[in-house]
């Protein structure tokens, strides 16, 4: 690798990785410009704007080597595509990318000095706020259900833990915050055998952010949505024609026997 005379040369990003998982800067910054649309073919030309001249089948390899790891588990960019064809998207998967990841979790309180209920939306756009700002937090979930021990969860990726504590104090400053817990998420190691020899490996880390139903079950499903939905219009159309008829006979009734006073 060889630094070019550009403006970026004195930021040069070291070789060094980054996480166990063997991730240098170099990939990440190989990410960036991947997910900004270049291709395998011409992603060493955007590097050159950052100060680095690499090949371009060392780029591909460092491609391929992400996908081997688990770093990047898809994209639109396949064999068949030709050599313009612009990577459109990339599914990244962040915990390879980060040594550190909490669960942290909320309670909230309404303040005393509050006169008015402060609703979840206010509180998540809150912590939406918060987590731009820092750009640590990959999710926001909401649990439901009244005397929770949370009532926010957020899951956190991060290599500087300072950053993240940071973070976490300014969650704790907002007036609705009753407390705040972390815990860290680990990923299992085990051990494996790799050439006869017993050596300690990372398991793989299941993470399947794009689910889709089986096809199959889902319809069946659907249909009985369906068939119970129709068997409820069905009941409740008969209910109203049989109230509609009996006030039509008590009607019918009063008209021919009308009360004698």
């Amino acid at each position: 690798m060889v630094g070019r005379g550009t403006d970026n040369v004195e930021g040069a990003i070291p070789m060094k990785n980054l996480t166990k998982n063997g991730i240098s800067p170099l990939d990440v910054l190989i990410l960036q410009v991947l997910q900004g649309g270049a291709t395998p073919d011409t992603a060493n030309k955007d590097l050159e704007k950052y100060g680095y001249v690499l090949s371009r089948d060392n780029v591909k390899g460092r491609i391929d080597d992400l996908i081997k790891k688990g770093v990047i588990l898809e994209h639109n960019n396949t064999e068949d595509s030709k050599r313009d064809d612009k990577i459109k998207w990339i599914l990244v998967d962040p915990s390879k990318l980060f040594d550190n990841q909490w669960y942290t979790f909320i309670k909230t309180q309404n303040p005393i000095f509050e006169r008015r209920v402060i609703p979840y939306s206010e509180m998540y756009n809150n912590l939406a706020e918060i987590s731009r700002e820092y750009g640590l937090v990959t999710s926001i979930d909401v649990v439901q259900g009244e005397g929770q021990n949370y009532d926010f969860i957020l899951r956190i990726v991060t290599n500087e833990i300072s950053h993240y504590e940071k973070m976490v104090e300014k969650i704790r400053s907002l007036g609705w915050v009753h407390s705040v817990d972390s815990k860290p998420i680990h990923v299992l190691e085990g051990v494996g055998i790799s050439k006869n020899n017993l050596t300690k490996v990372h398991m793989n880390y299941f993470y399947e952010p794009i689910k889709l139903p089986d096809f199959e079950s889902y319809l069946k499903t659907i249909r009985q949505v369906y068939r119970t939905y129709d068997t409820y219009i069905k009941d409740e159309s008969s209910s109203k024609q049989k109230i509609t008829k009996k006030k039509s006979t008590e009607n019918a009734y009063d008209e021919n026997y009308p009360d004698e006073k």
